[in-house]
């Protein structure tokens, strides 16, 4: 190989090298995602096209790295969740401002029957039941982590008219 060849080489297992190092000095680190900015403004802005006057459908708050005490089991009961030193649950809570499941912000109420409902998924930590002195064991709890916009259509009957009669 001629020297020119091994320069180019070289050159380029060094491009390659730099270009997929992903060691950071320490100061850098976590700045990639700022951390005092909400991550509901962080996901707004990756979203291609959303205008700056969007109007959210239903009101939601977000608990980011909630460590929760308390939780419910898919069955509904209420359970103590582990939170020591060695073992936490951090989960970050995405759910319905109101419980009362309100209407929709925005749907035509002539058309739709719409309401905020708080989602679901099914989360594994180790739990126990509320009161109990036992040991902790793993179970599934529910965790909120959207609140979505859901829709019915309202069927009316409608005056027939005197052109449709007599066909």
């Amino acid at each position: 190989m001629t020297t020119i060849a091994k320069f180019a080489i070289f050159f380029i297992a060094l491009f390659f090298v730099e270009a997929f190092n992903i060691k950071k000095p320490k100061d850098e680190v976590g700045s990639r995602f700022p951390q005092n900015k909400p991550f509901f403004m962080m996901k707004k802005s990756m979203l291609v096209g959303m205008s700056e006057t969007t109007e959210q459908v239903c009101q939601t708050v977000i608990m980011h790295n909630l460590q929760p005490v308390f939780g419910h089991l898919i069955n509904g009961t209420q359970v103590e969740i582990l939170q020591r030193n060695d073992f936490k649950f951090t989960k970050t809570y995405v759910e319905c401002s109101r419980d009362d499941r309100p209407t929709c912000h925005g749907v035509k109420e002539n058309m739709y029957i719409s309401e905020c409902v708080t989602v679901f998924e099914r989360a594994r930590t180790m739990v126990r039941p509320v009161n109990s002195f036992g040991p902790f064991a793993m179970g599934t709890i529910k965790t909120p982590i959207l609140c979505e916009c859901r829709l019915r259509r309202q069927y009316r009957e409608f005056e027939r008219s005197d052109a449709d009669e007599d066909e």
